[in-house]
């Protein structure tokens, strides 16, 4: 009986072994991610993960792999895919029962993005709820409003029933921290961000300071050539002198008296900017003064008035590992006042992809309905998201001590 169990679990781990071997081949940024899970085996049905190993019911595992290899590679990537985005930390607001679909429709999101026919596929139904969230990664906090909305035309017991494969009930316990930590390394390996130097300060732990903003200076960079390409025309109030011919205008106020035959036309096409959401990195890695300066450019972009319709629709938002403060910008005079009281909040580690979650939710709203370009200000230095976004992202670094050998290729870069 024990070579038999024992022979049994050697199987177990060899076809584990191999599902991970295919799986670093199609995905070699991943290979550090792969280190980081064991196997063991449990009591209990089916697969899981507690954030160290993958869980797995032995009998099922084989009768998995006989039926489907695609099948559990799939599952084992969904697995992993599950630690490297820490699914295991729920947020406080969101109800398990959400929280655990909306993170198994996340990671089969991804892996269906992957169109690999290795992966194989998933059933009809599954794949037309992955089309309704669109080409782009949506972020399980998004699908989790979602599904409390009612976005999909399923129940919840449906939807468990369109992506099962693991268990969660081991999130609760969440691993310790030194494995979390590998966990967030195993992340900057899979962007793309694992050269070296100067990650002290990125990270998910969050920063609870509260401070004076440094003095607003004027800024030094013109944005105007920057931000043209994201301009658009309309018409504005506007005196429009340049259609204005003075000569019958004179003739008028000579021959009449004070009625001139023409007066200069009150509406003028112009280009200019709608909508924009700009960023400030206020993680710890960012002094004081580069905050200041953050904030002197912001002002810069603001206050021109060749660069925003007299209505516009701007969302300032500071950010370190998590969104500290969002502000919405409709005038000049509404960021003028907000100048006057505003407070930088953060000082914990850097990570960027928060922003562009918060951009989703905010469309999700309607509150931004044709946004072109993010301007994140920053030192470079942090957590960026794996996928790029449906609209221009440009990282404005300072040039002492930034990192635009981090930035990814699909971002732009502003040296100031």
């Amino acid at each position: 009986m024990v070579n038999i169990v024992s022979g049994r679990e050697g199987l177990c781990l060899q076809i584990l072994q191999n599902c991970r071997n295919e799986l670093c081949d199609l995905f070699p940024r991943l290979d550090v991610a792969f280190s980081i899970l064991s196997y063991r085996e449990r009591s209990e049905p089916g697969f899981a993960t507690d954030g160290e190993n993958l869980l797995y019911s032995p009998m099922e595992l084989l009768r998995l792999y006989a039926e489907s290899p695609s099948r559990l590679r799939r599952g084992y990537l969904h697995i992993l895919l599950h630690n490297l985005y820490r699914h295991w930390m729920r947020p406080a607001d969101i109800r398990r029962e959400l929280w655990d679909l909306a993170c198994d429709i996340a990671v089969e999101q991804i892996i269906e993005a992957e169109d690999i026919p290795k992966l194989g596929s998933l059933g009809h139904l599954a794949a037309k709820c992955l089309h309704m969230l669109g080409k782009f990664p949506v972020s399980a906090e998004t699908i989790a409003l979602r599904l409390e909305e009612g976005y999909f035309p399923y129940s919840l017991q449906e939807m468990r029933e369109f992506f099962p494969f693991d268990d969660h009930a081991c999130w609760e316990r969440k691993p310790p921290a030194a494995v979390q930590s590998r966990w967030e390394k195993a992340l900057l390996r899979a962007a793309g961000q694992s050269r070296g130097g100067g990650g002290r300060r990125r990270g998910v732990n969050p920063g609870i300071m509260e401070e004076e903003a440094p003095p607003v200076e004027s800024a030094r960079t013109d944005y105007r050539r920057i931000l043209r390409r994201f301009m658009v025309p309309r018409e504005e109030i506007e005196l429009d002198e340049d259609s204005f011919d003075y000569i019958y205008y004179h003739l008028g106020m000579e021959q009449y008296g004070s009625m001139p035959l023409i007066e200069p036309l009150e509406y003028r096409e112009v280009y200019r900017l709608e909508e924009l959401v700009i960023a400030i990195d206020t993680s710890g890695s960012c002094s004081g003064e580069a905050v200041g300066r953050f904030l002197s450019e912001t002002w810069g972009l603001l206050s021109g008035q060749e660069n925003f319709f007299r209505r516009m629709n701007v969302f300032f938002i500071q950010c370190d590992c998590e969104v500290r403060d969002v502000t919405r910008i409709r005038s000049r005079d509404d960021w003028k006042n907000y100048r006057r009281r505003i407070r930088i909040r953060g000082r914990g580690g850097t990570d960027f992809r928060p922003v562009f979650r918060e951009i989703e939710r905010l469309r999700d709203e309607k509150k931004l309905k044709n946004l072109r370009a993010l301007i994140y200000f920053t030192d470079g230095d942090g957590l960026y998201p794996l996928t790029p976004p449906d609209f221009e992202t440009i990282f404005v670094l300072l040039k002492e001590k930034c990192r635009p050998d981090l930035v990814p290729d699909w971002a732009a870069r502003l040296k100031i």
